[in-house]
């Protein structure tokens, strides 16, 4: 009888998802706890696993599909048992005799029906011993359950606010499943299990404010692992699995972190298992094969695929780990930035080492003078106030210039209507990005960074722009990547999206990461100049305030002319950059403002 896996309920207040990547398709054999789905909420996109094993029937969504929750996601055959049981894998005792792999398991051949028979007698043996016999490896996690923490989420982040808990009691979880979504550096992030195993309890709750390395969950027993590739000889009575000799997965997750450490992959992604003849697939880097979940969006995924990139090769340089559409493209021979950059030290990208908080001066009692009201500030503040105090310790100088953009307003008043054909609205901020990018070709040094622990100039081989946005929440910076190979066009509807997504709340982490330089326009508020901040490690920052018609003098004419001028304030860093490129840097965008034909050369 088949057994149907359902949407189980994947957040307080959601009621369905709609399907972005389907992981599995009929015919495939799945273990409890393994991804099968993924769908995207209004909060985020989580990964569905399945709540028992067996082999997929039928797979009842498509991309695209709304499901609710409840809502049969696949049918099952054979549900509750694993490929472990229907194979007799058992971990192997000491001295135990170790089938050859490759060799056919038949019986016309002595020496191997000799060994399978003692192999069998083996797995008897093991299957009728009493509980305390047991290996090592089995009985430890039923000993001591191990417990999910709460990983690093990014430089000098050192809490996050639980919004969504993903899982319960009594579920099972695997290695990179998120577990909960947490509210940190003007992003929602998910946070994947850096174990496998079933929740005993869930330690935290909405609302709750958990510290980097506290603790989320505790787990009772791991999951049985599944072999890694399903073959004809695995399967066959003369092969059981009982005599390999490759590690449990379970012992994976306690190799990760030292790894980490060491700035190296893991064992199971710097070497991942070979495909076994005659057991060949389609390539599908999101198929589960009895390697670890990769924590990655499927955004990240499909670009692995467009490129070519195995995704469990790729090293993640986010959140626990998680992968970006950076480090695919680095993975994938693209290269973003010189091996200097590709350094796992997390304080080696801007600044020396992150400037602590200052003590908090002690504050009068207010309330003696009048009422008083106090209010927790959000995550976007708390960001705000650790970014501007790790940006204190950068020595800026702002420079000041005006933009003769006359023509240039004539220019977008008469091509914007193309622009809207195209769904979008043409600013002076869409064409300051595509001139601060050719910029940013001519004057490399304006996207570079410094590695002050290894005195060097990281200098990057692609332009990101970053675009503050004025969200009801605080300022929010979503990147454009690749902006100098993108059209004005291009870049207008990119922006439009990510500015409204911002101000929704749904941008994803990698899509704020990444900038190489960022604009702010206050333009549109009003103001004739400020000072913008440099966001560390960037070192320069260009301000846009209001233009209008000033009195300019026309030397050939010998008079004064109403010229519309649009005033520029360009902060850097001195570190880097001197006072005469800083000039020069903005001399030229001033000149590509002042003669639109300048912009396509």
């Amino acid at each position: 009888m088949a057994t149907e896996l359902k949407l189980p309920d994947v957040g307080d207040n959601i009621e369905q998802g709609t399907v972005v990547t389907v992981l599995v398709k009929a015919g495939d054999t799945v273990t409890a706890g393994q991804p099968i789905i993924e769908i995207e909420t209004d909060k985020a996109v989580v990964e569905v696993p399945a709540d028992t094993g067996g082999t997929i029937e039928a797979v009842k969504v498509n991309v695209g599909d709304t499901v609710k929750v409840g809502g049969v996601i696949a049918t099952l055959s054979g549900a509750g048992s694993s490929a472990d049981s229907a194979t007799g894998n058992q971990t192997p005792a000491p001295g135990t005799p170790s089938a050859e792999p490759d060799a056919p398991a038949t019986a016309s051949d002595p020496a191997t029906a000799n060994r399978v028979a003692a192999a069998q007698q083996v797995n008897q043996k093991a299957q009728s011993a009493p509980a305390e016999t047991a290996s090592p490896a089995a009985s430890a996690p039923a000993q001591g359950g191990a417990q999910i923490t709460l990983p690093d989420v990014g430089d000098n982040i050192e809490q996050g606010t639980v919004v969504t808990v993903l899982v319960k009691a009594g579920d099972a979880v695997s290695e990179g499943q998120p577990v909960i979504e947490i509210e940190t550096d003007k992003a929602v992030v998910e946070v994947p299990a850096n174990a496998s195993g079933t929740v005993q309890s869930v330690n935290v709750n909405v609302g709750d404010t958990v510290k980097v390395g506290g603790v989320i969950a505790t787990l009772g027993g791991a999951p049985a692992a599944a072999p890694a590739q399903s073959t004809p000889a695995q399967t066959a009575p003369a092969a059981p699995a009982a005599v390999q000799a490759d590690p449990p997965v379970s012992t994976l997750p306690t190799e990760r972190p030292a790894a980490a450490q060491a700035g190296t992959l893991p064992p199971e992604r710097a070497h991942p298992p070979t495909q076994v003849p005659g057991a060949e697939r389609p390539y599908n880097t999101q198929a589960f094969d009895g390697r670890p979940v990769i924590p990655a969006a499927p955004s990240v995924r499909r670009l692995a695929r467009e490129l070519g990139v195995d995704i469990h090769t790729v090293r993640g340089t986010g959140i626990a780990g998680r992968i970006s559409e950076e480090d695919v493209r680095r993975t994938g021979g693209t290269p973003t930035v010189p091996a200097a950059a590709a350094s796992p030290a997390p304080q080696s990208a801007g600044a020396p080492a992150p400037a602590p908080t200052p003590a908090a001066t002690p504050l009068p009692d207010f309330a003696k003078w009048g009422a008083v009201t106090r209010e927790d500030m959000s995550g976007i503040r708390k960001a705000t106030v650790r970014s501007m105090t790790v940006s204190t310790t950068i020595p800026m100088v702002t420079h000041f210039d005006k933009a003769d953009v006359t023509v240039m307003e004539e220019v977008r008043k008469r091509f914007g209507a193309r622009v809207e054909k195209a769904g979008g609205k043409l600013t002076m901020t869409h064409i300051l990005m595509k001139v601060v990018a050719n910029a940013l070709r001519k004057f490399p040094k304006f996207g570079a960074s410094l590695d002050l622990n290894a005195q060097q100039v990281i200098y990057k081989d692609y332009v990101n722009i970053g675009v503050a946005v004025d969200t009801p929440v605080g300022l929010l910076v979503p990147v454009v990547k690749d902006a100098d190979r993108k059209s004005i066009t291009d870049l207008v509807l990119e922006l439009s999206e990510l500015a409204g997504r911002a101000r929704d709340r749904k941008l994803k982490p990698d899509e704020m990461q990444g900038a190489t330089f960022t604009i702010s326009n206050l333009g549109g508020i009003g103001g004739h100049a400020f000072t913008p901040i440099v966001n560390s490690p960037e070192v320069a920052i260009l301000g846009v305030s209001r233009g209008g018609l000033e009195p300019v003098w026309n030397k050939e004419k010998g008079e004064f002319e109403p010229r519309n001028m649009l005033p520029l304030s360009l902060t850097y860093d001195h570190r880097l950059i001197d006072g005469a490129d800083a000039a020069r840097f903005v001399r030229f965008i001033c000149e590509s403002l002042e003669d639109p034909f300048l912009i396509s050369l």
